[in-house]
């Protein structure tokens, strides 16, 4: 028998935001993805970093002129992948009509730009 899964809590910083009913932040999420690992990052971790794999490791990486990112396609430095809010929504009304929407957002967007995240992304929760 398997364990239940978790709920994942909500990140610190996020906590802190205002919500109401229908709108809460919950988490992040990468945009344009998530920096993907390579094997070359592993290795540079593991040979030079003493097994820690971060920025520091990473940035090595992209220094000695190697891709960084591991999806395909992707040309994009670590640096250069961002972090955007992702938003709970229980309205289950389409989001162009949720003008309550529209106000949260605006509520929290000086905010947000201030935590340096790129924008926002939306969780349905509305159980439509």
């Amino acid at each position: 028998m398997s364990a239940p899964i978790q709920k994942k809590e909500i990140p610190e910083k996020l906590q802190t935001y205002p919500h109401t009913d229908m709108y809460r932040c919950i988490d992040t999420i990468g945009t344009p993805h998530p920096f993907c690992i390579t094997p070359k990052h592993v290795a540079e971790a593991s040979d030079n970093h003493s097994g820690r794999l971060d920025a520091s490791a990473i940035g090595e990486v992209e220094r000695n002129g190697n891709p960084s990112c591991g999806v395909r396609g992707c040309n994009l430095m670590y640096d250069q992948h961002e972090q955007a809010i992702l938003v709970e929504v229980k309205d289950p009304r389409p989001l162009s009509k949720q003008t309550e929407l529209r106000d949260y957002l605006v509520s929290i967007k000086s905010r947000a730009m201030a935590d340096r995240f790129a924008g926002f992304a939306f969780l349905d929760r509305s159980g439509k």
